[in-house]
């Protein structure tokens, strides 16, 4: 008996395992139509390089969180493809906006790129809640730039290691950069975050990306 219980504890972990992703209808997705292009530095330590990216806007208009990805080209002045851009994913929560940063997909510099065309390629529902999440942002304006402060907290009983990032966009909610700190936080600990938007900026908020617990 105690094996045939077993089997069936195994047989239903399975399946659990290969549960197909549910997928999300993609008009719950708004790609937002304000792109900025830019060549600067990104990454961190030996990871640094100079190449063009474009950041963008996405809104996830449904009732739930999704996982959703977004790829794109750079184009020239002539509307001519000048090179890919690498693909990224991010959780968007319910009626929520995250700011993507797609990066030239060689990490190089594209002096010709003046836009971008920015499509989504897929959105699915997270299988389980964020273990890191963002709580009493705020955001206050110092001279001609705005400040967003928040806590990090992570909310298992593990350690874990988020990259937090800000979105700042201008007073026409163009997106102007996207800074990231990685947060090595200890389990059921939180730690503050705070981020400095650029001159010009008029707007901006704290949100976590990649998280490995």
């Amino acid at each position: 008996m105690l094996r045939r219980l077993i089997l069936l504890c195994l047989v239903f972990a399975g399946c659990e395992r290969s549960r197909p992703l549910e997928q999300v209808d993609p008009t719950e997705i708004a790609v937002g139509g304000r792109v900025t292009v830019r060549t600067d530095t990104v990454g961190m330590d030996v990871h640094e390089r100079t190449t063009t990216f474009a950041l963008v806007d996405a809104d996830n208009r449904g009732d739930r969180p999704a996982a959703v990805t977004l790829g794109g080209v750079l184009v020239d002045a002539d509307g001519r493809e000048v090179g890919t851009l690498r693909a990224e994913s991010l959780w968007i929560p319910a009626r929520g906006r995250r700011t993507f940063a797609l990066v030239d997909d060689k990490d190089l510099a594209r002096p010709d790129a003046v836009a971008a065309r920015v499509d989504l390629r897929g959105a699915i529902r997270p299988r389980h809640d964020e273990p890191v999440r963002i709580e009493q942002g705020h955001v206050w304006k110092d001279g001609d730039r705005v400040v967003a402060t928040a806590m990090v907290v992570n909310t298992a009983d593990r350690p874990c290691t988020a990259v937090v990032l800000a979105g700042f966009h201008d007073r026409d909610g163009t997106p102007m950069t996207r800074p990231f700190s990685v947060f090595p936080i200890g389990g059921k600990i939180e730690r503050p975050a705070r981020f400095v938007g650029p001159p010009g900026s008029t707007s901006g908020y704290i949100f976590v990306g990649k998280i490995r617990c």
